[in-house]
């Protein structure tokens, strides 16, 4: 399938997930409406503020731990991640509509987040797989004492391969940004 047909593919699949999701709000707030009446407006307006509070007080948590991680120089482990959930999930709240503020809590609860995360990450690490894409490893080792690099480069031959038969060996120095010695 070409790329141009694929991407009026995906258009239009988004566009009608969009069209079926706003249906879906819509009918919803008419069928809590119809069983609880005026009450309804109530409930948007709470799960809105509600929304606000979890997202601020979700979101310096989140904050918090991955300033530490980051100052710490280890990898914010999920950090990343949780931190687009309670994004997207406060906002899901503070948007009118009932569909939209279940998946905004589900997203911003701290029990519910890793089951989502975890999932979101099976999905995408399928996407990826079936899109052709393929993890390249790199195997090598760092050092955390500074030795002052000796520049060593082996010119390949025409076979891609260095002049002793060997592959091509390039010696190098990572700095991390703002790590100057």
């Amino acid at each position: 399938m070409k790329a141009r047909q694929r991407g009026r593919l995906w258009l239009g699949a988004t566009s009608l997930a969009a069209i079926a999701y706003v249906v879906a709000e819509v009918a919803a707030l008419i069928w809590v409406a119809g069983e609880i009446g005026w009450w309804t407006l109530l409930i948007l307006l709470l799960t809105s503020l509600l929304g606000i509070y979890l997202l601020q007080r979700e979101w310096r948590k989140t904050w918090g731990a991955l300033s530490e991680s980051l100052r710490s120089g280890q990898l914010p482990s999920g950090q990343m991640a949780d931190a687009s959930l309670i994004l997207v999930g406060g906002l899901l709240l503070i948007l009118p509509g009932l569909l939209s503020d279940i998946a905004g809590a589900l997203l911003l609860l701290p029990f519910t987040r890793p089951f989502i995360r975890s999932a979101i990450s099976w999905w995408a690490a399928r996407a990826l797989r079936n899109g052709g894409a393929t993890a390249t490893v790199i195997k090598g080792e760092t050092v955390d004492v500074f030795e002052p690099p000796i520049p060593s480069i082996d010119i390949p031959n025409q076979q891609g391969q260095g002049v002793d038969g060997e592959h091509v060996v390039i010696e190098g120095l990572i700095i991390e940004p703002g790590d100057e010695r």
